[in-house]
């Protein structure tokens, strides 16, 4: 066991840090030279609670340094473990078609479920309306503080819209579901024209145009960053670039859970443990209305042409299939050393720092 011990020390307003590693004398006295450059990166995280930046380092390391990450598992363990005891509110980022009704159903059949209303999916009516339903995101309301943002929520609610800058992670848990770019981009695709042609929303044409261009062009780039780059005027306009995919990569290495359905069950079963929606599997979920149109609509483009408009969602989705990989490792580990649900009695080797 390595067990980072910190103490924090204010001095006329001077904030200092000192820190030591504390391990089984039997295993290894010292970090190998290897993680000499994560420490004091890793323990100030700690001390400044900050578990982004703790989530971003553990990934790091399981990716790129396994020796390094070896060492300090159980430090990134005890951190996530007292998170999730201590951190019960849920914020995830809904990307179109990617499974996020199948986990709104979860929810609404778990501990959050009293928090749902029964006749509507998962997210907030004010802020977080999806583009086909919010026509001007000039109008959307700001959060003042992550405490009005908490304060305002559900516990567990789903944002189908641009994420919020800066994360409210001493709030909320954040997590999101990612899909094959591509494959996303042509069911939301298919959505918004279901929609169009059945009916149920009336957009002005030019204004469903935009919508139907963001749906098909990088949109998970665009939802992980731009309210970073763009007022609200401007958001929906925004076109991604290089350095948007640069900061979607840097988020959602920060977010505590990364989710592709069906990829990995045992993997799957691990996460929704953790979010505190059970264990069971989820199932693709499939609008029977959408269904029906479905059967007689054909992307009016070449796939060719759909990989050039979501090259960088594909670089972006190509990391996050780097980081769920890390991720499901860990979890997987973690489920299989704790098996008693809600983390009421962990084992001693995973007690919360």
């Amino acid at each position: 066991l390595a067990l980072a011990i910190v103490v924090v020390e204010i001095h006329d307003g001077v904030v200092s840090a000192e820190y030591t590693i504390r391990g089984n004398p039997n295993e290894r006295d010292d970090p190998p030279p290897p993680c000499d450059d994560y420490l004091h990166n890793l323990l100030a995280s700690l001390a400044n609670e900050d578990p982004g930046e703790v989530n971003r380092i553990r990934r790091i390391l399981a990716m790129e340094n396994r020796p390094c990450y070896k060492h300090y598992f159980d430090t990134f363990a005890d951190h996530f473990l007292h998170r999730v005891k201590s951190v019960k509110k849920h914020m995830n980022l809904h990307i179109p078609k990617a499974g996020g009704m199948s986990l709104c159903s979860v929810a609404r059949h778990s501990e959050y479920g009293s928090d749902i209303p029964a006749d509507t999916n998962c997210w907030e009516r004010q802020h977080f309306y999806p583009m086909w339903c919010l026509y001007y995101l000039g109008t959307r309301p700001k959060w003042e503080s992550c405490e009005d943002l908490d304060e305002s929520t559900p516990d567990f609610v789903m944002n189908e819209n641009y994420l919020d800058y800066p994360l409210c992670m001493q709030q909320r848990l954040y997590s999101t579901l990612i899909r094959e770019p591509v494959e996303r981009a042509i069911s939301h695709e298919l959505h918004l024209e279901a929609l169009k042609d059945t009916g149920n929303h009336e957009m002005p044409k030019k204004l469903f145009e935009s919508r139907l261009a963001m749906g098909r062009m990088n949109y998970m780039t665009w939802a992980l960053s731009a309210d970073l780059f763009a007022d609200n005027l401007n958001k929906a306009s925004l076109v991604p670039g290089k350095m948007h995919a640069e900061v979607a990569m840097d988020t959602l290495s920060r977010f505590d859970f990364i989710m592709e359905l069906s990829e990995d069950v045992e993997c799957d079963a691990a996460i929704l443990h953790f979010m505190g929606l059970g264990d069971d599997v989820v199932e693709p979920h499939m609008n029977a209305e959408f269904g029906k149109f479905e059967a007689k609509w054909h992307p009016p483009q070449p796939r060719s042409v759909y990989e050039e408009w979501n090259n960088l969602d594909k670089e972006v989705y190509d990391y996050a299939k780097r980081l769920i990989k890390v991720d499901c490792e860990f979890f997987k580990r973690l489920k299989n050393a704790n098996s008693k649900p809600r983390y009421h009695h962990l084992p001693k080797n995973l007690a919360g720092i």
